[in-house]
């Protein structure tokens, strides 16, 4: 009688099985809960926040960005295309600096470059040569 009393208090009961299987699905729920909050934080930073500040995406408005060169951390080289004009903007921590217009030729030429693929850095002495040609042909 007594190895019958020990053997079934050596048995799992039906708490410690309990207590083991909701231990794990408590650790499923956390993990749930912490996916569902990473998904809401990305679509609140992906969607939400740039219409709350206004920003749009990449429009087709009269002004586009067509490239974009990083000089140093917070200096930065714009060409803009505004209607069929073509300018050449530098940025520097909170001011934006209007450096040249494009000649209409060679802002054909960039455009074209453009659109086939993105400018490399082989270009970038050929783009800085047309940049060079504008700002004498404006003297």
């Amino acid at each position: 009688m007594m190895t019958c009393l020990a053997l079934l208090q050596a048995l799992p009961t039906p708490d410690s099985v309990s207590t083991t299987h909701s231990a794990f699905l408590e650790y499923l729920e956390v993990l749930f809960v912490l996916a569902g909050v990473l998904l809401l934080a990305y679509a609140l930073l992906r969607l939400g926040l740039p219409r709350m500040l206004g920003m749009t995406g990449t429009g087709n408005g009269p002004i586009q960005v067509v490239a974009r060169q990083a000089l140093e951390p917070r200096k930065t080289l714009y060409l803009v295309n505004v209607g069929s004009e073509l300018f050449l903007l530098g940025t520097a921590e909170s001011q934006v600096q209007y450096l040249t217009a494009i000649a209409p030729e060679n802002a054909a030429t960039i455009l074209s470059t453009q659109s086939r693929e993105p400018v490399k850095a082989k270009d970038y002495r050929q783009v800085m040569s047309w940049f060079q040609k504008a700002g004498k042909a404006d003297c």
